[in-house]
This record gives C-alpha cells, sequence and structure tokens, in this order.
C-alpha cells in the first residue's frame, strides 16, 4: 500500500470514529498532527514519528488533557501515556490479553469468572491510552450495541450472577440516551444486586460527565465508580468536581492505576498520589502490572520493583491508601496478587505465578530498569 493510500485509509478511519459514536463530529478531541501542533512544541521528526505510528496504533487526546500537560518537558507522564511512540511498534505482545474473547458471550457480555461478569457499552474513549489492553477495537468498527438485547437476555438467564461490570471502551461516552437504558436494562435484572462502572472520563474528559449521565446513575443501591487514574498531575480541579458530583448521589468510588515505567514507577509519586485520592474519597483499588498488551512493552516496569514501591506505600502510607499489586497472565486465568504467596519461581526472564483457582502461567519480566524523570514531585526523596 502507498503512503498516498495509506493516509487516505487512516482519515477515512478517523471520520469513522469522530462520527459513528451517537456525538456530535465537533467533539474537543485531537486526532491529527496538525491539531496537535497547535498545543504542543513538535519538531519535524516528532510530527513524523507520531504519523507513522498513528497509522497503525491511531491516538485521540481530549483538548482538556493536553492543557494539563507539561508542554515544554518531552518526559511529561501525561505525554508518555498519550502520545504515539515509535517503540509501539517495535514490540510485541498480544491483541486481546486477557483472554476475553473466548469468553465473550455475546460482543457486548464477557463471563469468565462466577458470580460477575463485564458489559462492554460500547469501544469509544476520550482517549487513547498508549498502553490500553483492549486496544484491538480502536481504529475498527465494533458494534456492540446490536448484540445489548441478546445480551441481557443471558444474563437474566445466569443464576450465578450478581454483579455487573460496566465498561468498554468508557460508558460515559455513550450518549445519555442509550446509557440511562443500559442502566435501567441492568436494574431491571434482580439478580444483579452490584453495578460496577469503569471510567477514565473524570480523569481525561471532565465534562463528559454530564449531569444527565449521572442522573441516570441516581437510585442505584450498590454503585460502584471505578476510575482509571495514573499520576498526581490527572487530579485536577475538574476531576475533583466530578467525582463530588458522584459522591453526591450516593457512589461508592474506587481507583485503579497501571503501574508504567517513566510514568509513575516512583514509590513517591504514587504516595502522592493515593493519599490525595483517599483524600477525596476514593479507594485505591488495584495497582496493575502491565498487562502483555501488543505494541506496550515499553511501558513494563521490572516485577522487583513493583515490590519494592509496595514495600514503601506499606510504610509509609495510610492503609486506606494502599491497593492490591496484582498482574492479570495472558490467556483469561484472571488477577493474581504479586506476593510471595503467588509467585512460584523463576526462569530467566519466566516468571511463574499461580492463579487463587490454582492455575499456573507465565510473566514475561523483562521491563527495563527504571530511572528517575526528575519530575519534582519527590522534593528531594531518593527512589
Amino acid at each position: 500500500m502507498g503512503e498516498e493510500q495509506k493516509s487516505s485509509l487512516r482519515t477515512a478511519t478517523l471520520e469513522l470514529l469522530r462520527n459513528k459514536e451517537g456525538r456530535p463530529a465537533t467533539l474537543p478531541f485531537i486526532t491529527r498532527v496538525t491539531e496537535l501542533s497547535k498545543y504542543l512544541s513538535l519538531n519535524k521528526q516528532l510530527q513524523d514519528e507520531i504519523e507513522k505510528v498513528s497509522t497503525v496504533f491511531p491516538f485521540r487526546i481530549p483538548e482538556f488533557y493536553l492543557k494539563l500537560m507539561d508542554k515544554e518537558n518531552p518526559l511529561c507522564p501525561l505525554k508518555m501515556q498519550s502520545l504515539p511512540s515509535l517503540e509501539e511498534l517495535r514490540g510485541t505482545g498480544e491483541a486481546d490479553p486477557l483472554g476475553e474473547e473466548p469468553a465473550s458471550v455475546t460482543s457486548s457480555f464477557i463471563k469468565k469468572y462466577p458470580g460477575r461478569g463485564v458489559f462492554l457499552a460500547g469501544v469509544q474513549c476520550a482517549m487513547y491510552c498508549r498502553f490500553c489492553n483492549r486496544r484491538r477495537f480502536v481504529g475498527r468498527q465494533w458494534n456492540t450495541k446490536s448484540s445489548w438485547e441478546e445480551s441481557f437476555l443471558q444474563m437474566e438467564r445466569l443464576v450465578d450472577l450478581k454483579e455487573i461490570i460496566v465498561s468498554g471502551g468508557d460508558p460515559f461516552m455513550l450518549p445519555v440516551s442509550d446509557f440511562a437504558y443500559v442502566m435501567e436494562r441492568l436494574r431491571a435484572i434482580e439478580r444483579i444486586k452490584i453495578i460496577r462502572v469503569s471510567t477514565r472520563i473524570p480523569v481525561v474528559y471532565p465534562d463528559g460527565l454530564s449531569r444527565d449521565h449521572i442522573e441516570a446513575l441516581s437510585g442505584i443501591p450498590s454503585l460502584w465508580i471505578v476510575i482509571h487514574i495514573n499520576h498526581p498531575r490527572e487530579v485536577s480541579p475538574e476531576f475533583i468536581d466530578a467525582v463530588r458530583r458522584l459522591r453526591e448521589i450516593g457512589a461508592n468510588i474506587l481507583s485503579q492505576t497501571v503501574l508504567l515505567r517513566r510514568v509513575n514507577d516512583c514509590a513517591r509519586v504514587l504516595h502522592i498520589l493515593f493519599e490525595n485520592l483517599v483524600t477525596l474519597g476514593i479507594k485505591p483499588y488495584y495497582l496493575f502490572q502491565l498487562d502483555e498488551v501488543m505494541g506496550a512493552g515499553h511501558f513494563k516496569v521490572k516485577l522487583e520493583e513493583g515490590i519494592r514501591i509496595m514495600r514503601y506505600l506499606r510504610k509509609n502510607c495510610s492503609g486506606l491508601a494502599i491497593p492490591h499489586y496484582a498482574l492479570d497472565i495472558t490467556g483469561g486465568f484472571g488477577k493474581i496478587p504479586l506476593d510471595h504467596r503467588y509467585v512460584k519461581r523463576r526462569k530467566g526472564n519466566e516468571v511463574y505465578v499461580e492463579s487463587p483457582a490454582g492455575v499456573v502461567g507465565i510473566y514475561t519480566d523483562n521491563g527495563k530498569k527504571s530511572v528517575c524523570t526528575s519530575c519534582g514531585l519527590c522534593e528531594g526523596y531518593v527512589n
């Protein structure tokens, strides 16, 4: 395929992403290098690199998130999470590292574990995180809505189903009418006692959390919002306001964080993040070791570094601020706690870990050494 054809294909793909999600095409999302250059200082080489990578892995960044960045710092942790990097084309990894497709009952309902299931409300996100474990959806036409009714029917038939995790994509990217419909249908299934909503919207695009979206959540007896947040710089006034509005309707709020090299692989950075979250009424729930996702290996942190960070957190943080440190083994074995009870042995870069169900899987511990990025947050603390 020639460069002109590639450019035309990319343009068509981006237009599809802009216009096929039930929202106006004028959403404040940046998807082209020419637009990005208005916000960040990008030399010609960097522009060319971003263009090259985005033909394979498209990018989308809300204007709001761009404004949180340190414009002059090339190692700004927000840039690292959102800007395409040539490293994405050099790495390996899996398209479906969590083994979700074999466990899919329908295109919108995944059932892997007893008592709970995942409902994929859509596949659109406000931002395409460069390490996303569902990046196989990005840039492709996935219509989960066509299977909603079949999914609800399957849920009604499952006698053990008590909890639904509404995920995607980001559920808050749905048009309000669709989001409200999903919530009503789930509430109508008597066996479902717990509804979890997984989101990054309050962090990267707080305006996307509309009053009507929140109204659709009101009155759910056991509602849990799980917010994906990775760095103290993401705790903005707008984020704080979004959290306040969710708490006002009685939502319980948890956070999940991915341990990312050159973003947050610093004990002090995570200490600040987690204690800030607790202050806002958010319980840090999970700190995830990076999944074996395609094109994201450069974010991988060595297990021994993650364990060292957790040791620091247990020593220095409030107990309320300490998350579970865990990983998902490729193949869908489930979340495995990263402590001595589950880490069985090592052979070179291969670490053998045992799931709570007794299944042994292998994690490739080939992350590069963590280095200080001189962000200044530690105030002189030597990591």
